[in-house]
């Protein structure tokens, strides 16, 4: 068992002793086990979970941050997390529609504007995935 806690920059979203984290990296899924080597990477928008033995696995929707293991604690900073059941999936359909139009004519657009509006379709994309949506069927409404 080791101490985990996964913050927002407004709340700390989950604070406790686990037996293994499964989370969501730049490289792919990274299961953190106890006396886990020392790792600082960054978290992709995905899902997160806590399993804690003898009880049924928490899932967390996350989106862009940071994991930090330090042997007997892992942090991970993220910029959103969610319930799955909590994710506003017209507010998040809205923005990947918004976002998908505008992506559509990225001219007088600069570099970095359009790689955050392909930040903001992942990040759309995978929360409505994890809400039990499909993004490939989200309609823009007028």
């Amino acid at each position: 068992m080791y101490k985990l806690e996964i913050v927002t920059p407004t709340k700390v979203i989950y604070s406790g002793e686990v037996y293994q984290t499964v989370v969501p990296t730049a490289d792919g899924e990274c299961g953190i086990l106890e006396n886990h080597m020392l790792l600082l990477t960054n978290v992709v928008p995905g899902k997160i979970r806590i399993e804690k033995e003898g009880e049924e696995p928490v899932e967390i929707a996350v989106t862009y941050g940071v994991i930090d293991v330090t042997g007997d604690k892992v942090i991970i900073l993220v910029e959103e997390a969610y319930l799955p059941s909590e994710i506003d999936v017209k507010k998040e359909a809205a923005l990947l529609a918004e976002v998908k139009e505008k992506l559509a004519n990225t001219e007088g657009l600069s570099l970095k504007e359009i790689e955050e509006l392909h930040r903001l379709k992942e990040r759309a994309e995978v929360l409505l995935k994890l809400a039990g949506e499909n993004p490939e069927a989200v309609i823009p409404t007028p």
